[in-house]
């Protein structure tokens, strides 16, 4: 009898000694985690959003989306949230950074924006927010440099000289399609007899079309011509009327700012219909399965983020979550750049979504997101700042 209790009592410790083990590994703690975000429908938001859940499933994670549309509906879901026993929010939209931070924070829900980043004047009214816990996304000059890198691709690997430009936003002074316009125009204009009314520099060029967009007849080059422009996101008419005059006019090589699909879809159809040849088109936009089709006719070159992109913001949240806020070498919460995949085949995007996809394993997995958690910030930036080479890297050496 005494060793029948004495087995029972030894088996009990055991068990009590591996259950806390059980209960925190992988972080498997039944957090609840909402996000908020304004696009439910493009090949980007579902890319993310089964990342995100894959994830949840490995981890124990409750994920829930809410589309909004305005300031009012993100703290009215937020508080929807809280009532359910949220622990944090992931905020993709930006109708109201300032208020959704506070209305979360106000329930004590942490708080972080994977996608894009506050203002200065805004970080600066909640960076001291105990429940925010900062952004990772691509930062003006990771904008910019995407541009650049794009025009500088087609010049130099492609031989290109003739180009249209989409500008998408740039007419309603949008940041992020500034930056990549400034970023095309730039390097074009680093040849010595190229300019855009005059401007050469970022600063320059930047001030030059916020909020205009490009008017081609200030486009100055002995090198290079810019056949067309085209921004807003209508694509009528109107947007074909004017595509198809610079395509005719051989404007061939077309530089996309977003929404490069769209773009070479519609250009496809006109140059086919209109026996116009070499069409090819580069954008930045998303390394999602939804643009590989658009490198059969005519896409070329596709830079964005990437299903895996989410990772970085979660990890700020677990880490808060265990009790290990992120902080920079200053003490404040982190407003981190992130690099973009660019592919240049449809090839090389397979591999990228085969290396990325929840059928055959996300980049960013489970052994991936457990490293990272609590870990230092050096090690962190390491995470944000990894282009494809080394997110391979990242995978392969905490999937071993």
């Amino acid at each position: 009898m005494k060793r029948k209790t004495a087995f029972i009592l030894a088996l009990a410790v055991a068990l009590l000694s591996v259950l806390p083990l059980v209960s925190c590994s992988g972080g498997n703690k039944n957090y609840k985690i909402g996000i908020l975000r304004e696009d439910d429908s493009s090949g980007e938001a579902a890319a993310w959003e089964e990342y995100l859940n894959g994830l949840g499933r490995e981890m124990g994670i409750t994920f829930d989306f809410t589309t909004t549309s305005s300031s009012e509906a993100e703290v009215s879901a937020i508080n929807t949230y809280a009532s359910k026993g949220y622990n944090a929010i992931l905020l993709f939209s930006d109708d109201d950074i300032i208020a959704s931070v506070n209305a979360a924070a106000a329930k004590k829900m942490y708080v972080a924006l994977p996608t894009g980043h506050p203002t200065e004047e805004q970080y600066k009214q909640i960076k001291d927010i105990p429940y925010y816990l900062g952004s990772v996304a691509p930062l003006q000059k990771t904008e910019y440099d995407a541009g650049y890198a794009m025009a500088k691709y087609f010049v130099e690997e492609k031989g290109q000289r003739n180009f249209t430009i989409f500008g998408g936003a740039t007419s309603y002074a949008v940041s992020m399609h500034v930056e990549r316009l400034a970023g095309i125009l730039a390097y074009l204009s680093e040849d010595a007899g190229t300019s855009y009314d005059g401007a050469k520099t970022r600063d320059e060029l930047k001030t030059k079309i916020s909020g205009k967009g490009i008017d081609t007849a200030k486009f100055k080059s002995e090198k290079y011509s810019i056949k067309g422009y085209m921004d807003g996101f209508a694509f009528d008419d109107a947007f074909s009327t004017k595509l198809t005059q610079s395509l005719v006019a051989g404007g061939t090589c077309i530089l996309s700012v977003g929404a490069g699909d769209t773009v070479t879809n519609i250009a496809y159809g006109i140059a086919s219909g209109s026996k116009i040849e070499g069409l090819t088109v580069g954008g930045v936009d998303a390394i999602t399965s939804s643009y590989e089709k658009s490198f059969d006719i005519g896409y070329s070159y596709d830079c964005g983020k990437y299903a895996s992109a989410m990772a970085p913001g979660l990890v700020l949240v677990l880490s808060a979550l265990d009790g290990k806020n992120l902080r920079d070498s200053d003490g404040n919460v982190p407003r981190v750049g992130m690099t973009y995949w660019v592919a240049t085949s449809k090839d090389m995007l397979a591999d990228m979504l085969k290396s990325d996809n929840k059928t055959d394993g996300f980049c960013y997995n489970k052994p991936v997101i457990e490293h990272f958690v609590g870990g230092s910030y050096d090690d962190f930036l390491r995470l944000c700042d990894a282009d494809y080479a080394e997110a391979m890297k990242i995978h392969e050496e905490y999937n071993k």
